[in-house]
């Protein structure tokens, strides 16, 4: 019978204890738990299980996934170290929904910040979405692409799980349904290997209200993934991805470690880990071993 090792990371609030449930009890189980630690600084708690059969292996998949819907930051890998690393922008990235942000510029903020919700929980088509926000930006002065550029914010440790991934040799990209214009900005600052996201429609230094060329849409983020790990010649099996909504499902379900960003409910059943800390550090000893 063949037995798995998996890694497990968590950052419990105080009222909670893995001990209450049942592939981290202690006493007799179908595995064995070796050498519970925590971060030093950022209180991740990193356990190992070891020689789990299916059974064992299963009810640790149910019981993360458990975790993960009651809100609990936690993940599960048996990779000791993937091979790439894809992340979204948006609320992922960067604290914020740039589209968002930027139609504050225009004085539609509301109208594109409840479309944007709805479609990053899988209530509508993202194409059609995305198209009808960004013809709300019709006649808005390009400059305000580079005064928000200025002002959008990046997620905690985000930098510093990009650096720990380079020192490892772990390629890391951008994937986004926003826009390159900002994106590029952002990416820069990370320090992605690559990136790859929509263009806005720009003449005369205002935005014609259309995106120009295909919209990377969930299926375009994919293929972007997938391309990718062939040209690097990797499977996707050997890589993560890093993503908070309904535009993220099709990437994190194809690839071999799925992680949610403070994660919409569509994405939970197929999740390894869910961030609901916000927090990127955690992803170190999870994907990095």
């Amino acid at each position: 019978m063949s037995h798995i090792s998996a890694r497990v990371v968590t950052q419990l609030p105080a009222h909670k204890s893995l001990s209450n449930y049942e592939p981290f009890a202690a006493g007799p189980t179908h595995g064995s738990t070796h050498g519970s630690t925590q971060g030093s600084t950022q209180g991740f708690g990193l356990r190992t299980l070891e020689h789990l059969d299916n059974v064992a292996f299963a009810k640790l998949q149910n019981t993360c996934r458990q975790l993960i819907s009651d809100g609990v930051t936690v993940g599960f890998s048996t990779v000791s170290v993937v091979k790439a690393v894809f992340f979204d922008m948006d609320a992922t990235v960067i604290r914020e929904e740039s589209l968002v942000e930027l139609s504050a510029y225009a004085g539609v903020q509301e109208q594109v910040h409840q479309i944007t919700e709805r479609a990053m929980a899988g209530e509508l088509d993202f194409k059609a979405a995305l198209r009808e926000r960004v013809a709300l930006l019709r006649g808005l002065d390009a400059s305000a692409i580079d005064n928000l550029a200025a002002k959008l914010t990046l997620m905690p440790g985000i930098k510093e799980l990009v650096a720990s991934c380079r020192a490892r040799g772990v390629p890391t990209f951008m994937v986004s349904g926003g826009f390159v214009e900002l994106a590029g900005v952002i990416s820069a600052a990370v320090g992605f290997d690559g990136f790859h996201a929509n263009s806005f429609g720009i003449e005369h230094g205002r935005l014609t209200g259309e995106v120009v060329g295909s919209v990377v849409d969930a299926t375009g983020k994919q293929e972007f993934m997938l391309a990718t790990c062939k040209r690097l010649g990797l499977s996707p099996s050997e890589v993560a991805a890093v993503g908070d909504g309904a535009n993220d499902l099709p990437m994190l379900s194809s690839v071999g470690t799925a992680v949610g960003h403070q994660p919409k409910g569509i994405l939970w059943p197929l999740l390894h880990a869910a961030n609901w800390s916000g927090d990127h550090r955690f992803l170190v000893p999870l994907l990095l071993g």
